[in-house]
C-alpha cells in the first residue's frame, strides 16, 4: 500500500514552486456558502412620525427626543384614525402564524377617565387583520398609561413589495368626570413614550461563505442580507463570530456583497493541516432580543507561512464605515505673521483618521490607478502615473503609491488646486474650503501622508498633512475653521476630536477670537509680549455639531503684542513717578496699597484682552494714583527745614499752651495747638 507522505510531499512541492514569489501558499476550505439564519424573527417596530405619513423601525435608535401626539380633546361619536404607520423596508419571506402585540402610550387629562371604542389593523400584504378594545380594557385611567392589542395573524408570504402597515382608530370616546378641557392624547416617537408592534416577521438573512485560506490565516465571513445595509452593523447590539466556540477578536472587514453587508474575520489559531472547524454567528439585533444564530462546520488546510498581514484584505473596495461610523482627529499650529504680501497665515493641519475609514484609505492607495477593480469615484480620479503593477494590490502601500498620492493631491494636470479638495468631498467626506481654507487664497499648499510606520493594508490609523500659506486682511473678521464633516444618512465620522494651537509675532495679533454656534469646542487665547497664543480644542463631536471659529487678524501697533506691551510698562512708569514726585512728604501707605493694580494689568494683558480695555486699565491705574498722590496727608517737613528738639517749646501767650518750634524759619507763624490763635516769632 502507498504510503500518503511523499504524496503529500510532492504536493507541497508542486504548489510552491508554482505559486507566485511575492504570495503565500494558498490553503483551501471545503463547503457551500451556507444560509444560516432567519426564516422569520422575534422584532419590536417602533412607532415614529406623524400621525398621517408615520413609519415603523426596528431601531431604537431611531426613537428621538420628540413626542408626537394625537389628541382627543371632545368627545367624540364617530370613527377618528389615531395614525398610520409603514414599515418602508420589508424583506421577503414568510410570516408565521402568531400574534401581534401593539402597545401605544396614552394621557388623559382634566378627567378621572376616557372610555374609549378602539381598532387596531394590521395590514401584512393582502391580508389584513384587526383587534379591537374589550370590555376589560376600553377604558383609560387619568394620567400615564398604555393601550394594548392582541391581533392574530395567519401564516402568509410577503415579497420586497409587500406592505406592512398599522393603522390604530378610535370612536365613541367618553370623558369620565371631566374637569376643564379633558383630553386623551396617544403618544409615540421619543425615548420616553415609546410605542411598539411586536411580532415575528422575516428581517434578514444570515450567510456564511465558504472560509478563505492563505497560508496559515483563514478568514471567516458572514453576509448580512437585509433591507437596512450598513444600518443593521450599526444599530445591532452585538454581532460576533466563533470559531470552535471562541470568539474572534479584532475588527472584521466590511465590504459590499450584492445588496448586503460582508463581515470578514481573521483566525489565526489554526493548527496546520487538515481540520474541521465550526463557524457560528451570532447577532443581538435590539437590547432585550434573542440572539440569532447559525452554524456550520468547514473543512480547511492550512501551511505555515509568516507572509500573512493578520488582517483580511478583499479583493473589491471595502465599506468607508460600519455603520457606527470611525474616529478623526484634526490637530495642527498656525501662526499669524508679516509675509512679503502682507499679512500672512501659515498652516499645518494633520487630519488622522482611525478604524474603517483607515483601512479604507490603505486599501485605496494600494490601488492608485488600478483600471482593473470597480472603485468609488474619489479613488477613480488619480491616475497610475508611476506606479507600477508591481506596485499596486501588492498589499503593501510602496513609495511610488505615496509620492503619486501626495503629488496629485496638491498639483494635477487640469486641475488649479490639485485632487485634495475633491477627495477630502468624495473620499473622506470632509469640507476643505471650512477646514483649511478657500484654495484660492492660498499662496502655496503642500500634502502630506503619514502612515504611522506601518506600510501594510491593514486597520492601522493614516494621516494627511496639509501645510498653507495665504495672505489675510487685516482688521477684516476671518473664519478659520467651521463645521467641516460632510453630513452622512450612515455616518462615516463617529466622533471628531480638534486640537490646534496658534501663534503669532510680536507685531501682529489674533484679535476677539470666539466660538460661534458652539459651546462644545473651547478657545483659550493669551497674550506675551513676542506673541499671542491661540488653542482651539474640543473633544467627542458629532457630525452634526455646528461651529465656527472666527478672528480679525491685525498688525495694528495698538494691539500687537510688543507695542502694546512697550507702551503699558512706559505709561505705568511714567504714571508712577509723577505720582511718587506728587506724593513727596505725604504719607504713601495707600499709593503702595494701590500697586497692587499693576499684577490686574498684567492679568488682563495676559489674557489677552482688548487693546481698549487694556488702556482703559492703565488709564485708570494712573489716574487713581494721581489723586491719592494728591489727597495724601502731609507727614514730612517741607525740603530744607530742620526739625527743632522736643524741648524748645514757646507757650502761647493767650492760653500759655507749649508749642513745638518745627522749623528754624524767621519770621514763622504758626498757629496754637490750645487755642489756634496765630504765634508769629521773628527771633
Amino acid at each position: 500500500m502507498m504510503s500518503w507522505r511523499p504524496v503529500l510531499f510532492a504536493s507541497i512541492f508542486l504548489v510552491a514552486l508554482f505559486a507566485p514569489m511575492n504570495s503565500t501558499l494558498v490553503g483551501y476550505a471545503q463547503a457551500e456558502d451556507t444560509t444560516v439564519c432567519c426564516d422569520s424573527v422575534g422584532v419590536s417596530l417602533h412607532l415614529m412620525g406623524s400621525d398621517s405619513s408615520g413609519s415603523l423601525t426596528p431601531f431604537i435608535q431611531d426613537l428621538t427626543e420628540t413626542t408626537m401626539t394625537k389628541t382627543i380633546a371632545t368627545a367624540v361619536a364617530s370613527e377618528e384614525t389615531v395614525g398610520t404607520w409603514s414599515l418602508p423596508e420589508v424583506w421577503p419571506g414568510t410570516v408565521p402564524a402568531s400574534t401581534w402585540e401593539v402597545e401605544i402610550a396614552y394621557e388623559v387629562t382634566n378627567a378621572a377617565g376616557a372610555q374609549v371604542n378602539a381598532t387596531a389593523s394590521l395590514q401584512i400584504g393582502s391580508h389584513t387583520y384587526t383587534a379591537q378594545t374589550g370590555p376589560t380594557d376600553s377604558f383609560l385611567g387619568q394620567g400615564e398609561g398604555t393601550l394594548q392589542f392582541e391581533i392574530d395573524v395567519d401564516a402568509t408570504s410577503i415579497s420586497s413589495s409587500s406592505n406592512v402597515v398599522l393603522t390604530v382608530t378610535a370612536r365613541s370616546v367618553v370623558f369620565n368626570l371631566p374637569t376643564g378641557e379633558a383630553q386623551l392624547q396617544f403618544q409615540w416617537g421619543s425615548e420616553d413614550r415609546d410605542s411598539v408592534i411586536k411580532g415575528d416577521m422575516p428581517l434578514m438573512s444570515l450567510t456564511l461563505l465558504q472560509p478563505e485560506v492563505e497560508g496559515s490565516e483563514v478568514y471567516f465571513s458572514v453576509v448580512i442580507d437585509s433591507s437596512w445595509g450598513t444600518k443593521i452593523l450599526s444599530n445591532s447590539e452585538s454581532l460576533n463570530m466563533r470559531v470552535n466556540g471562541i470568539i474572534l477578536e479584532g475588527d472584521p472587514i466590511e465590504t459590499s456583497q450584492g445588496d448586503g453587508v460582508r463581515i470578514t474575520w481573521t483566525w489565526l489559531d489554526a493548527s496546520g493541516g487538515e481540520e474541521s472547524v465550526e463557524a457560528k454567528v451570532e447577532l443581538i439585533l435590539q437590547e432585550g432580543d434573542s440572539m440569532l444564530s447559525g452554524t456550520t462546520t468547514f473543512i480547511v488546510e492550512t501551511f505555515d507561512s509568516n507572509g500573512g498581514t493578520g488582517t483580511y484584505y478583499p479583493p473589491d473596495e471595502p465599506l468607508q464605515t460600519d455603520g457606527d461610523g470611525s474616529k478623526l482627529s484634526v490637530s495642527g499650529v498656525f501662526a499669524l505673521g508679516s509675509g512679503s504680501s502682507g499679512l500672512q497665515l501659515t498652516r499645518e493641519t494633520t487630519i488622522t483618521m482611525d478604524d474603517e475609514m483607515a483601512f479604507w484609505m490603505r486599501w485605496g492607495l494600494d490601488h492608485i490607478g488600478d483600471d482593473v477593480t470597480d472603485l468609488s469615484p474619489a479613488w477613480q480620479a488619480f491616475d497610475e502615473g508611476s506606479v507600477t503593477d508591481d506596485d499596486r494590490t501588492s498589499r503593501s502601500i510602496e513609495a511610488n503609491e505615496v509620492n503619486e498620492f501626495e503629488n496629485q493631491m496638491q498639483s494635477k494636470s487640469g486641475s488649479a488646486s490639485g485632487l485634495y479638495s475633491y477627495f477630502m468631498s468624495q473620499g473622506v467626506k470632509l469640507d476643505s474650503d471650512e477646514l483649511l481654507g478657500e484654495y484660492r487664497a492660498f499662496d502655496s499648499i503642500e500634502v502630506k501622508l503619514d502612515l504611522h510606520g506601518e506600510v501594510d493594508v491593514v486597520n492601522h490609523p493614516v494621516s494627511l498633512v496639509f501645510k498653507t500659506v495665504e495672505v489675510v486682511d487685516s482688521k477684516k473678521q476671518m473664519e478659520l475653521f467651521r463645521n467641516f464633516v460632510v453630513v452622512q444618512t450612515t455616518p462615516i465620522w463617529s466622533q471628531v476630536d480638534i486640537s490646534l494651537e496658534g501663534t503669532s509675532s510680536g507685531f501682529s495679533a489674533f484679535m476677539s477670537p470666539t466660538a460661534l454656534q458652539s459651546e462644545d469646542v473651547d478657545v483659550s487665547h493669551s497674550r506675551f509680549p513676542w506673541g499671542e497664543t491661540l488653542t482651539i480644542n474640543a473633544e467627542g463631536l458629532d457630525q452634526n455639531e455646528k461651529f465656527t471659529i472666527v478672528f480679525v487678524p491685525t498688525s495694528d501697533p495698538l494691539s500687537a503684542p510688543m507695542p502694546l506691551t512697550i507702551g503699558v510698562g512706559i505709561a505705568l512708569f511714567v504714571g508712577l513717578f509723577v505720582a511718587l514726585r506728587l506724593s513727596k512728604n505725604k504719607s504713601r501707605s495707600l499709593l503702595a496699597l494701590e500697586l497692587l493694580l499693576v499684577p490686574l494689568i498684567a492679568f488682563i494683558h495676559f489674557f489677552a484682552f482688548t487693546s481698549l480695555f487694556v488702556g482703559g486699565a492703565v488709564v485708570f491705574t494712573i489716574l487713581l494714583w494721581f489723586i491719592t498722590a494728591v489727597s495724601s496727608p502731609r507727614t514730612r517737613l517741607p525740603e530744607g527745614s530742620v526739625a527743632l528738639a522736643p524741648s524748645q517749646t514757646i507757650p502761647c501767650p493767650a492760653c500759655s499752651t507749649p508749642n513745638p518750634v518745627l522749623s528754624n524759619e524767621r519770621p514763622f507763624r504758626f498757629a496754637c495747638a490750645g487755642c489756634a490763635r496765630v504765634i508769629k516769632l521773628v527771633a
